[in-house]
Formats: C-alpha cells, sequence, structure tokens
C-alpha cells in the first residue's frame, strides 16, 4: 500500500483519519476534511491472521457507534477496554443516540469527513441495501481480498456456516459489510408461537391441542366453562393477538394450512409474511387455495367469539391488561414469548407461569408449518470501513478479532465476575443437554459498563453452553418450547439480508409495500365479512395479478 508521510507539530500517534488522498491536496480541502488531531501515516508491520496483539506502537482508530442502551460509559467499559489489552488498537468513539444515527451519518457522507470504522451499522438505521449503495459509490472498502488474505476467525465462521459468505455478498460480487451471526439464539430463528394456559386445561382436564379440531374443542370449552375459576363463566377470552405480526392471530393460524408470517417489530406491512423458500424456489402464500380455507376456518373461530375480534387492531399492551387484571382472562395468546404479555418473574403463581407452548397445529392437509428466520440472527452489515481509512487492513483484523469465542465470551461481562470456565471434575448440565463448558455467577446489568452487544461477531452455541441455572430458567423454557416448532419450519424469504440489485429495487420497494398492504387488509374483510371467501375470492386473486404480483415474484427469484 502506497504510504503517505504527513509530519505534524504535537505528540506522535498513529492514526487512521478520514479525508486523506492525496500529499497535493490543497490547504482549502485539507482544512474541511482533516481533523486536527491527524498523525504521521506509517508502515506498519501486522503479526499473521490469528495472532494478538496486531500492533506494538499506539495507533488509533475512529469509530462511528449507536447508543443503544447497553453502554454506560465507552471510555471505561470493560469489554472496551478488554479489546484494547487484546488487539493494542485504541479507538475514539463517536457516539450517537439511535434515533439520529442515521442522519449524521448521512450528514458526514455527504460533508466527506467519514469517520474510519462504522460500528453496529445495521443500529445506526443503515440497511442492507445502504450498504449496498455506498459501497457502489465507494464510500465503503470491497471486504472480499482482506478476507481472503488477512481473515482468520472470520474464515472459521465461513467454515462452520457456509451460507453466511453467499448471504453478505451484493450483488456486484463483493462484500462491503461484516457481519454479526448470533446461532446461539435458538428462540429467534422460530419466533412466531402461541402460548395456551395449561392452568385452565388442567381445571377443565383437557390436554394440550395437537390439530385444528382438538384446538376448537378447547376454545370452545374456555368460552362456556369458567376455566379461569373466578366464578364467571362468561369473562374468558378464549384466544387473542395484536397487529404486531409476531402477535397476529391469523398469521398464526394460518400455519395450519399454509406458511405464513415474518418478524415484524415496526406493524410495517412491508416486512413480509407470505413469500417462502420451497425446494430452492419462491414461494408465494397468499394466492393459494389452502390460504382461502385457512381464511374460512379463521372467520369460523371469530364469528363463534372463540378469538377476540379486537386482534385484529388492538396494539399488544392490551394483551397483558387481559393476562395481569385481577383474574387471568386469556386462554390463548399468539406471541414471540409470553413475557410480552405477562411480568417475567420467578414466582410460580405469576400468570407467566400458568402458560405452555402451544405447538403448530395439524391442519385438514395433515400437515403444519412454522416460518423459519434463520436471516433474523443474521445482520449483514453491522462493520464498514470507510474509503478515507488510513490503515484498512489493521482495521479488518480489528474486526475480525470479534469473531473469536473469546470475544463472544467477554462480551457477556467479566470473567470471574458475572461468568466463569466449569473447572476441570464438576458437571453442570447446559442448555443444550450436554456438559456445560460455562456458567453464570451474576446478571449482567447496564450500570455494571461491561459491554457492547452489538458489531460483527459469531456466538457458535455459546449460549446454550452455559449451565442451567437452578429454579426457573426462562432461556430454558425459550429454548425448549422452540425445539417443538423446529419440525415444522420452512424458509422465508431472506429479506433481511439480500440485497435487490439498484436496477430493481425501486420497482421491488413499491410493489412490496402495495402487495403486502393489499393482502392484510383483504385478508381482515374476509374474516369480519365484508368479502365473501367464495364469491370475491377469483376477484382477490385477478386484483393480485393486476397489482404485479407476477412481476414481484420474478425479481425476487432474480435476486435470492
Amino acid at each position: 500500500m502506497k504510504a503517505l508521510l504527513w509530519i505534524l507539530v504535537g505528540s506522535i500517534t498513529l492514526s487512521c483519519v478520514p479525508g486523506v488522498r492525496s500529499e497535493k491536496r490543497d490547504a482549502t480541502e485539507r482544512t474541511k476534511n482533516v481533523l486536527p488531531y491527524e498523525q504521521p501515516l506509517r508502515s506498519l508491520s501486522l503479526p499473521p491472521p490469528g495472532k494478538l496483539p496486531l500492533v506494538t506502537e499506539p495507533v488509533t482508530f475512529r469509530v462511528f457507534i449507536p447508543s443503544v442502551g447497553f453502554i454506560a460509559d465507552l471510555k471505561t467499559n470493560a469489554y472496551v477496554r478488554w479489546i484494547e489489552e487484546q488487539t493494542g488498537v485504541h479507538i475514539e468513539w463517536i457516539e450517537t443516540d439511535r434515533v439520529s444515527a442515521r442522519n449524521k451519518l448521512l450528514a458526514m457522507f455527504a460533508s466527506g469527513e467519514y469517520p474510519d470504522i462504522i460500528f453496529g451499522a445495521n443500529g445506526t438505521g443503515l440497511s442492507t441495501q445502504d450498504i449496498y449503495r455506498y459501497g457502489r459509490m465507494g464510500v465503503f472498502l470491497p471486504l472480499e481480498e482482506l478476507i481472503e488474505k488477512e481473515g482468520y476467525w472470520i474464515k472459521e465462521l465461513f467454515d462452520a456456516e457456509p451460507t453466511i459468505k453467499k448471504i453478505i455478498t451484493s450483488p456486484d460480487g463483493h462484500i462491503y459489510g461484516l457481519p454479526a451471526v448470533f446461532t446461539d439464539d435458538y428462540h429467534m430463528t422460530m419466533r412466531q408461537k402461541a402460548w395456551i394456559n395449561k392452568k385452565w386445561l388442567d381445571r377443565l382436564g383437557l390436554a394440550v391441542p395437537k390439530n385444528l379440531d382438538e384446538l376448537y374443542q378447547v376454545l370452545q370449552a374456555f368460552k362456556r366453562f369458567d376455566a379461569n375459576g373466578n366464578g364467571d363463566p362468561t369473562d374468558e377470552i378464549p384466544m387473542a393477538g395484536a397487529t404486531r405480526n409476531l402477535e397476529n392471530v391469523v398469521l398464526w393460524l394460518m400455519n395450519s394450512f399454509v406458511p405464513s408470517g415474518g418478524p415484524d417489530d415496526s406493524g410495517d406491512p412491508l416486512l413480509n409474511n407470505f413469500e417462502f423458500i420451497v425446494d430452492g424456489r419462491v414461494f408465494f402464500t397468499a394466492n393459494k387455495k389452502e390460504y382461502r380455507e385457512g381464511l374460512r376456518f379463521i372467520r369460523r373461530l371469530f364469528q363463534e367469539g372463540l378469538v377476540d375480534v379486537h386482534s385484529l387492531v388492538q396494539d399488544r399492551s392490551r394483551l397483558r391488561f387481559f393476562v395481569e387484571g385481577p383474574v387471568n382472562r386469556l386462554g390463548v395468546v399468539v406471541s414471540h414469548h409470553p413475557a410480552n404479555v405477562a411480568t417475567l418473574s420467578e414466582d410460580p403463581r405469576a400468570p407467566l407461569h400458568e402458560y405452555v407452548v402451544l405447538p403448530p397445529l395439524i391442519g385438514p392437509g395433515g400437515k403444519a408449518y412454522t416460518p423459519w428466520l434463520i436471516d433474523a440472527v443474521i445482520k449483514v452489515g453491522e462493520l464498514v470501513i470507510t474509503k478515507q481509512c488510513r490503515y484498512p487492513e489493521l482495521a479488518f483484523r480489528w474486526a475480525d478479532h470479534f469473531y473469536r469465542i473469546e470475544s463472544a465470551l467477554h462480551d457477556k461481562g467479566i470473567e470471574g465476575v458475572h461468568w466463569e470456565r466449569i473447572p476441570p471434575g464438576k458437571f453442570f448440565l447446559a442448555f443444550n443437554g450436554k456438559p456445560a463448558k460455562y456458567r453464570y455467577l451474576k446478571p449482567l446489568a447496564q450500570e455494571d459498563n461491561a459491554q457492547l452487544n452489538m458489531g460483527p461477531g459469531w456466538t457458535r452455541d455459546l449460549k446454550n453452553e452455559f449451565a442451567i441455572d437452578t429454579g426457573f430458567s426462562y432461556e430454558e423454557f425459550l429454548y425448549k418450547s422452540t425445539q417443538v416448532y423446529e419440525p415444522f419450519k420452512v424458509r422465508r424469504y431472506p429479506f433481511s439480508t439480500v440485497s435487490i440489485s439498484d436496477r430493481d429495487f425501486g420497482e421491488f420497494y413499491e410493489l412490496r409495500r402495495t402487495i403486502h398492504s393489499f393482502v392484510m387488509e383483504a385478508s381482515n374483510r374476509f374474516i369480519i365479512g365484508e368479502l365473501d371467501i367464495d364469491r370475491d375470492w377469483p376477484l382477490y386473486l385477478k386484483q393480485l395479478e393486476q397489482l404485479g404480483l407476477s412481476r414481484y415474484l420474478s425479481i425476487l427469484e432474480k435476486n435470492l
């Protein structure tokens, strides 16, 4: 790499600095783009890949980071200090709140005064498409050659999870961002779940349903009898949900007919519910005859008062009101996990402990499905290196360090304080059913200031290798509940990780908005009876095609 020698007055520190392009740059450009602390560029001699520390002389990077509530003070953060000890690299953090992070970055890009690295880029509001776009513009460096020549721990990730490299590769063949891969967040990969009140089942002498017919009988019993035991047989709500996709009753029930649903923390209809990957091809579900039969069954439940009609319009906070009132009124609730609707508590008498997982229910076709959201645990561009970084090899090597298992461990807190390795000769059972490798010593709180909880990295199966706590463990509860869904998973289209080509993106975005909004609105109208499921179904299919469904699916297929 061609080096530029700058001789400045002041203390000598090696530094990656925005705005350095040519030693012939005029004074005006220098004043505009270079911060006052810029120091001489020197040739760096790095150790072989996989060896630490990276440098023996101090080197400073300017790193932009969004504040997401896990960090009390970056200057004294225990994990940040550990990283510096391990690598020898010093970081000058440019911290901003998450809400304004994207706008501040865009202003930096417009001015040309870039940071060297953007850390936790997905938390700044930069989407996969943004990273691809700014990579094509030359703002972010392509990283595939650095990965090949300088990578070590990230290659371990690619060997263990071969699909990751394809996922993070943009349509032009370049890799502009390094991912965060949370393979131990098992319950996040099958997030669309339902929970049934086991206390009610036991009171009425009923078993957890396995199919739709059994669910129907259970909901009828919840409605007709005093399931909560308060003496009032009319105050029970057999089943309910909310508008957010992960609380959407319609989408959860539809999986007894055809795959439906996706992660949606915002209520945005653009997030996918109906696109899946079956036999390597894009499969759209909302125009299939099975979808119509699902609407027919769901309408029956609503008509008979077995599902709360407010589920189509209410916020999930309303569900907590039903569960945590003077008496629990809710029999079945759709949600990612029950702590969304009930306070997390170790007290066995708390409403949370009344619920057990309701498995995917076998439908009339003899099958059941659940969306497999493998891309929900992959953040494609958690770190990018900008074009004005003067030491890209070192910046990459610093980033590569985060893919170590040791880095993932130390982001869980201070060893010996928050966690420890299991000593030889001692046995504890882990979440994954194997002998535990580690165990927690005390909960990690924000005030401990000992983690970042963002940025590039790979957790492997780390969370599930920790010892099960004595007493109630919510993580164990979620892990075992998700295992019930495992046999039914179908991969949804990976919207959060795929990069649509520039040529197709505008059309794709508009088609997605239009089609999803139409399907969700029409489904609700079929359910409440504004549209007739038999008479109006042909018109619904015709309108889908008129809105551009075929073209939309061809774009998805081409960019898969």
